[in-house]
């Protein structure tokens, strides 16, 4: 198994994996029907999104969980 220490980012790239593809599998159903999602040309753009959202949710995270626990309340 994986130390505990990377838990963060695995997590983060559970997340970000499905929630990229879902986005540009949308955007290309919407741009050009459903049989373009299954394509080079998505798979690739799908791969940049990954790139960019991937470290995106490792900055953003801390500030994220800070937020929250400002909003929400503590028991």
């Amino acid at each position: 198994m994986i130390d505990m220490q990377y838990r963060r980012y695995i997590q983060s790239f559970l997340l970000v994996l499905p929630m990229t593809g879902l986005v540009c599998a949308i955007n290309t159903i919407v741009a050009k029907g459903l049989p373009a999602v299954l394509t080079e040309a998505t798979l690739k753009k799908w791969v940049i999104s990954l790139v960019i959202a991937f470290p995106a949710v490792l900055l953003w995270q801390p500030y994220a969980v800070k937020l929250t626990n400002r909003i929400v309340k503590s028991e």
